[in-house]
């Protein structure tokens, strides 16, 4: 159940400054101005905060400006370059809305982790982290505009990072990259295919690393909840040395994140459903596979003269049931299974108490970066990385399902514990087994090794041309250890046929008659599944279970060829720029299952293995070409514009292009705006992956039992299937083609006190920013909801190839498999809108700092097939589970926002994080129920509003120097208030979406302390 609470009526969001970035920028060294860094950091735009001034930055910064100026200790000739343009420029001008945030802001967040601070980001949305324990990896992603984390790309220094997960991966995990190298992020809220090739469709995440860097520092970090669990330590050092003939810098870390159970938080337990058919409302469930056992299949009030006389009695004195429990208080023993509700009102057994709410996790990283300058025009440069990181899910014991929904196993009547004289189904949850365990143990390692420069005199024309020469090699690699699930063949034999000898000791197999010897089965005891918890003794549990490693393998390699320069000057104050490049890029992937997995003998998840490998070559061309600048009523005028011709092994070869331009009539005003295409090759993943095992969270229309049958079910209609996960089979498909997009985005900056000249205001700043994505032929698969909702639909015809995807038991109709493979589904298009405002002022001997960032989501619809039996899924301001890829949470309001104040050392600044409420709607044909439905685009009949979110987080800070360097020591609250996730009726997972953006922990009190030599 959840509680209502006061909501903040007015959004606080976040924008986007620049002080901190500056201020690190600006204790860099230089690099020689003829030599420069391949992927130098960018300078940030101006205000630039002068030593003695308190820096206060807040958790998101973005540039106010368009304009992005060289600054700090940079030489005047030295060139820059920004995320989304290789054009390398003394300053530069961008067309395309980006993000920029420095890593102070990262500390004063609270987050310990790059991934858990990115994941509060407005911009994004639905990308997987630790808190997803059910299907969970270990890993976080980012995911820019909820389109899906393979369509952003994530880069380091400008080059892309290997793929990581449980093998032939298509993202980044983010957990990967050390985080104690990170000197600030760029983030480019455009397409960018035209410029980086594959996946950049919603955007750019480019993680700058500390270069040059001179000198020592080190970071303690330590936090819990104030419920006593959740804690988190990190600590981590960073070493490095600069002069003029090269630098090396050197960094370790280690960080432990303990876990949360779900039980410990009563809004994630118990599993909670809504009904919002008259007289229903919130209901505590759980599974029906518990404990007692189940027992399924009995013919309502029809006896069985072989039967014995419990089965008999049963079935005559309840003759509309078809679903016995054991419960040793009632007359037989047995009585009817009373639901999926948690006692009193049902049987349902509660599973959350056992799952994690957020997983643990241990991490380990080194990383290196260095340069050595060869001659005066020339340098070697270097980085180097390894992340090894150990995670684990857990979940509870096996819900041993032996009927047509799950493994078709049936119990012998000849088995000795069955009372019934019958072959029955049964399902039970064997809580003797323990909980089920995932871990995985990965190791990261990237190494990048490079050749740049410029070109000197003898080079005549070419002069001052700079030129890169890269070699980036990652690799991913290691095992996913499961424990707690069973051997399905084992099994099979256990609660087969068995007999008990002269001694009373029970065998697997068949006695010995007359004329036969007796049959015994090696190393099998036989189950017990008909008398309760307790009953399964260890003997019987060894050899049913097993341990099972999967091996995981993700590589990249790429090539790189890059050179820019300038080129003439027309009327504007810079030169017309060019840049052109070339790019050999190979990527590999493994998902190797153990044995029993891979032959399908494992209760839980089979799956085939995966393996396969893509290459491709592309070749690119930027101009930037500044027209005319500092007239009356053109302060700048620029166009720019790129070309990226490419070719895959897999699907052949494609073009993408980018067109943008930026006009500023007047100091202090800005129009900017940006069209491109882009693509996304289908990934290793997409093309290869072996088909999966996977339990969605839906249910089958035409079971009965939460509403009437639609007439498309026919002889399947009231089978009484009360199952509220079904079994689908996913995996790749090889001939997927590429999915294409257009980008647009159109927006303007506004400074009016620099327009104005008034001192007061000269530090406010406005955006927005307009954006529109539309995705052609999407790689997906179309969800279990989809296809039962194309096949069985309550309004209109039904689609007859999603028909084909589903499979049924001739006998009892109960769905046995839903074909769920990917395909190019469709098309996506989304849109919005990103408002930035930013205000800081001096105030006495202090900076007072207010910021916002606020994004609006217009549209965000999946349209799936052609023609008429076109279905168009509008997913802004809905939440849809496993509905066409769109499952997750889409408010059509999103944002951060603050104000912070420093004086002297200290700093101190609170935070807002909110998400707007959103509808959600039940299953048509579940007669109300909230329970895994959700279709909105078919039927609206039965709607519920999920609430806004409000959380607040609170820091403290104090920065001093002595004689040993400057410390700084840091204190904060997050989610200071308490604030719960809302309740949201069609998530599986404790009640609320983890990957929504909401706060699962709760009050988190944390500290760190840090300090440079």
């Amino acid at each position: 159940m959840t509680t209502k609470r006061a909501i903040v009526s007015f959004p606080l969001v976040v924008v986007l400054t620049q002080f901190v970035a500056a201020a690190a920028l600006a204790q860099e060294g230089s690099p020689p101005a003829t030599a420069p860094a391949a992927d130098a950091p960018v300078a940030t735009p101006e205000p630039v905060v002068t030593p003695t001034e308190p820096v206060v930055a807040p958790v998101v910064a973005e540039p106010a400006k368009d304009e992005v100026v060289v600054s700090g200790k940079r030489s005047a000739e030295e060139t820059i370059n920004v995320t989304g343009s290789r054009i390398r420029r003394k300053d530069l001008t961008s067309a395309a809305p980006i993000t920029l945030i420095g890593k102070e802001q990262i500390q004063q967040s609270g987050r310990a982790t790059l991934g858990d601070f990115l994941q509060t980001l407005p911009e994004q949305g639905n990308a997987i982290n630790t808190a997803v324990n059910n299907a969970g990896d270990g890993t976080t992603k980012i995911d820019l505009r909820g389109l899906g984390p393979s369509r952003t790309l994530v880069l380091v220094n400008g080059r892309r990072w290997v793929a990581g997960g449980l093998g032939a991966d298509s993202s980044v995990d983010l957990n990967s990259i050390p985080t104690a190298s990170i000197d600030h992020i760029e983030i480019l809220k455009d397409g960018a295919s035209a410029v980086y090739g594959s996946d950049a469709i919603s955007g750019v995440v480019n993680i700058i690393t500390k270069k040059r860097f001179d000198g020592a520092e080190f970071n303690i970090y330590a936090g819990t909840t104030t419920h006593g669990d959740g804690t988190q330590f990190s600590v981590d050092g960073t070493g490095g040395t600069a002069g003029d003939k090269g630098s090396v810098m050197f960094s370790v870390g280690y960080a432990t994140v303990q876990p949360i159970m779900a039980g410990a938080r009563d809004w994630a337990s118990p599993q909670t459903f809504y009904d919002a058919s008259p007289g229903g409302g919130y209901l505590p469930s759980g599974s029906g596979t518990i404990p007692q056992g189940r027992i399924l299949g009995f013919a309502r009030g029809a006896t069985d003269p072989n039967a014995t006389s419990l089965y008999n009695d049963l079935v005559t004195s309840n003759p509309r049931t078809s679903s016995f429990i054991r419960d040793p208080s009632t007359a037989l023993g047995w009585r009817p299974y009373g639901g999926a509700a948690l006692p009193p009102v049902g049987d349902g057994y509660n599973y959350q108490d056992v799952n994690y709410l957020t997983t643990p996790s241990q991490r380990f990283s080194l990383f290196s970066v260095g340069d050595v300058k060869l001659g005066s025009s020339a340098r070697a440069y270097f980085e180097a990385s390894f992340t090894q990181r150990t995670s684990v899910q857990q979940l509870a014991p096996e819900p041993l399902v032996l009927d047509p929904g799950g493994s078709d196993i049936i119990t012998s009547k000849d088995n000795v514990y069955n009372p019934f004289g019958r072959d029955v189904y049964v399902r039970r949850r064997l809580l003797e087994f323990g909980p089920r365990t995932f871990k995985q143990d990965l190791n990261t390692f990237r190494f990048v090794a490079g050749l740049d420069g410029t070109l000197p005199e003898a080079a005549g024309f070419l002069k001052g041309w700079f030129w890169d020469l890269s070699v980036n090699y990652g690799r991913s690699q290691g095992t996913n250890t499961t424990d707690g699930t069973l051997r399905t063949t084992r099994i099979a034999a256990a609660v087969g046929p068995s007999f008990r000898d002269s001694a009373g000791v029970a065998h697997c197999g068949t006695a010995a008659t007359a004329t036969t010897d007796a049959v015994i089965i090696p190393g099998c005891v036989p189950l017990d599944l008909f008398h309760g918890p307790g009953s399964i003794t260890p003997d019987q549990v060894g050899g049913l279970t097993y341990s099972g490693t999967q091996r995981i393998l993700n590589a990249l390699t790429a090539v790189q060829a890059n050179t820019s320069g300038e080129l003439f000057t027309l009327w504007a104050s810079r030169p017309v720029g060019l840049a052109l490049g070339y790019e050999y890029r190979f990527l590999a992937g493994e998902s190797n299952p153990d044995p029993i997995a891979a032959s399908g003998e494992n209760s839980d998840n089979n799956q085939n293995p995966t393996a396969g490998h893509m290459y491709s070559n592309e070749g690119y061309a930027e101009l930037s070409v500044p027209i005319v600048s500092d007239v009356f009523l053109v302060n700048n005028l620029e166009v720019n514009a790129a070309l990226r011709v490419f070719n895959y092994n897999t699907f052949g070869g494609g073009v993408t292009y980018k067109f943008g331009g930026l006009y500023r009539p007047v100091q202090g005003l800005s129009i900017r705006g940006t069209y491109s295409t882009a693509f996304r090759a289908p990934s290793i993943s997409a093309l290869f992956t072996g088909q999966v095992d996977s339990f969605e969270n839906v249910s089958d229309p035409c079971s009965g039992v939460n509403g009437p049958a639609p007439a498309n079910c026919k002889e399947a209609a009231n089978n009484g299937d009360g199952s509220t996960q079904l079994k689908a089979k996913i995996g790749g498909n090889p001939n997927l083609t590429p999915e294409t997009a257009t980008t647009v985005t159109a927006g303007l900056v506004f400074e009016p006190g620099v327009m104005l000249n008034v001192s007061s205001i000269k530090r406010l700043s406005f955006t927005v920013d307009y954006y529109q994505i539309a995705i052609s032929n999407a790689i997906q698969a179309l969800g279990g909801n989809t296809i039962l909702a194309g096949c069985y639909p309550t309004k209109g015809e039904p689609v007859s190839a999603y028909c084909d995807q589903i499979s049924r038991d001739p006998a009892t109709h109960i769905i046995t498999r839903i074909n769920d493979f990917n395909l190019n589904a469709g098309s996506q298009f989304t849109d919005g809108i990103d408002f930035a405002v930013h205000w800081s002022q001096p105030i006495g001997t202090g900076t007072l700092g207010v910021f916002a960032d606020l994004i609006w989501l217009d549209q965000n619809n999946l349209t799936l097939g052609t023609g008429t039996t076109a279905t168009t899924i509008r997913g802004a301001g809905t939440w849809d589970l496993n509905v066409g890829g769109l499952g997750g949470t889409y408010p059509h309001f999103k944002g951060l926002g603050g104000i912070n104040y420093g004086i002297g050392g200290f700093t101190a600044g609170v935070t807002g994080h909110y998400i707007g409420g959103f509808t959600e709607c039940g299953d048509p044909a579940g007669g109300g129920s909230f329970s895994g439905g959700g279709l909105c685009y078919q039927d609206n009949t039965y709607q519920r509003q999920v609430a806004p979110y409000f959380a607040a987080d609170l820091f403290l800070g104090y920065k001093f120097n002595w004689g040993l360097g400057k410390t700084t020591i840091m204190a904060g609250v997050n989610n200071l208030f308490e604030a719960r996730p809302p309740f949201i009726g069609n998530a599986f997972e404790a009640n609320t979406d983890p990957t929504g953006g909401y706060d699962m922990q709760g009050r988190f009190v944390y500290a760190r302390l840090s300090h440079a030599l």
